[in-house]
């Protein structure tokens, strides 16, 4: 096998295990009781929307582009970074507005610094590699931590007004 085949070997796993990933979340979450109030449901619900539209956008994009040399040689990391983004808006909209973190959540601030260091150490460790999936979901740790930090701060100071 060459490098490039176990690099496009890796590039297929990583997908196929952050999509299972999602997906054991999103169905195991939905079958505990996750207690969100109907408010929390509906943000959920149009930061889902948002996504969406996004990874509909950014594929139509990409779609524009798959003749040229670019793409060919990273379609693999371009698909994947347009679906990490649409997952960014969904989780950045939902952290915004109060949505992410069902009301049972103890340990929101060190779960944030844990997303932060988890990010931080995958940007690092994959620096050199643009086209690594790790990069990119260190990207996306690194955002949902660094957003998450910044809701807390914000709540804790509407809550001293």
């Amino acid at each position: 096998m060459s490098k490039f085949e176990i690099l496009k070997l890796m590039a297929f796993a990583s997908l196929f295990a952050v999509m299972t990933f999602i997906l054991v979340v999103v169905f195991v979450g939905n079958r505990r009781a996750a207690k969100y109030d109907e408010r929390q449901e509906l943000i959920r619900g149009r930061g889902d929307r948002y996504g969406f539209l996004v990874l509909i956008v950014g594929e139509v994009i990409s779609a524009l582009f798959m003749q040229t040399d670019f793409y060919t040689k990273h379609g693999i990391a371009v698909n994947f970074a347009i679906i990490m983004l649409s997952l960014t808006v969904m989780s950045v909209y939902d952290i915004v507005h109060g949505a992410y973190f069902a009301f049972n959540e103890e340990h929101v601030k060190a779960n944030s610094w844990l997303y932060i260091v988890l990010g931080i150490c995958l940007i690092l460790g994959y620096i050199d590699d643009f086209n690594s999936a790790l990069n990119i979901m260190g990207i996306y740790w690194l955002v949902i931590g660094v957003v998450s930090l910044f809701q807390l701060h914000r709540d804790k100071e509407s809550d001293k007004d």
